[in-house]
C-alpha cells in the first residue's frame, strides 16, 4: 500500500508540476516529498529484518520536509506579514525540533507529533478561509476529518481481517481518499473570488 500511495502522490505532483501558482507549487513539493517518503517506507517495511529502525530514517525525514512545504503553502494567505513570519518561524522550529528528537529517540511518535502540528495549523486556517468564502478549503477540511477516522480505527483496533486487511490497511485506504481531497483543494485554489494572492518572502 505504501507504493500505491506513492504512485497516487506522484500523479498529483505531475499534475501540479510547472504551475506558476505559488500555493500549488508548494503543494506539488509536498506530493513529491511524500512520493519519495512512501517509496522509502515500502522498502523499510520490506527490508525491516535487515535495516531495522534505521531504515525508517529516510522516509520519515523526507515526509517531515514535505509537511513544511504544505505548511508554507497554507501560510500564503495570511495577510499580516509579521504574523506570517512568526508562523513560518514556528513551522521551521518544529521541523528542527522533530529532527533533534529523532536523533535522541528514533520513534515514529515524533513524526506523528510533527504531522499533528500541520493538521492543527492547516485545519484552523482552512476553517477560517472557508468561512471567508474560499470554497476550495472545504476539501482540506474533509481530508483532515479522515485523520479522526484513522485515529478511531487505530485506537479501536478495527481489523476487517487480521492478516489480509488489518487496521493499517484501512488507514492506508483512508489516506488515499485524504490525499485526493487535498489535491482537489489545491487544484481549486484561486478559483474562489475571495482567494488571496499573498507571497512568502
Amino acid at each position: 500500500m505504501n507504493w500505491v500511495l506513492a504512485t497516487q502522490c506522484f500523479i498529483f505532483f505531475l499534475r501540479l508540476r510547472g504551475t506558476e501558482n505559488k500555493f500549488q507549487k508548494y503543494w506539488s513539493w509536498f506530493f513529491l516529498a511524500y512520493t519519495i517518503s512512501l517509496i522509502f517506507g515500502g522498502f523499510s517495511h520490506l527490508l525491516y529484518n535487515y535495516t531495522g529502525m534505521l531504515g525508517k530514517i529516510p522516509g520519515w525525514s523526507v515526509a517531515a520536509i514535505g509537511i513544511v512545504a504544505a505548511e508554507s503553502a497554507m501560510l500564503l494567505d495570511v495577510q499580516d506579514p509579521k504574523k506570517r513570519q512568526m508562523l513560518l518561524t514556528v513551522v521551521r522550529s518544529k521541523l528542527f525540533a522533530t529532527f533533534m528528537l529523532l536523533i535522541i529517540d528514533l520513534s515514529f511518535k515524533w513524526v506523528m507529533v510533527h504531522t499533528a502540528g500541520f493538521f492543527l495549523l492547516a485545519g484552523l486556517l482552512s476553517w477560517s478561509r472557508f468561512k471567508e468564502g474560499q470554497t476550495n478549503y472545504k476539501y482540506f477540511l474533509y481530508g483532515m476529518a479522515g485523520l479522526f477516522v484513522m485515529a478511531g480505527v487505530k485506537v479501536g483496533q478495527v481489523d476487517i481481517h487480521p492478516a489480509w486487511f488489518n487496521r493499517d490497511d484501512i488507514a492506508h485506504v483512508i489516506m488515499l481518499g485524504m490525499y485526493y481531497l487535498f489535491f482537489l483543494g489545491v487544484k481549486g485554489y484561486g478559483t474562489s473570488p475571495k482567494s488571496a494572492q499573498a507571497t512568502i518572502e
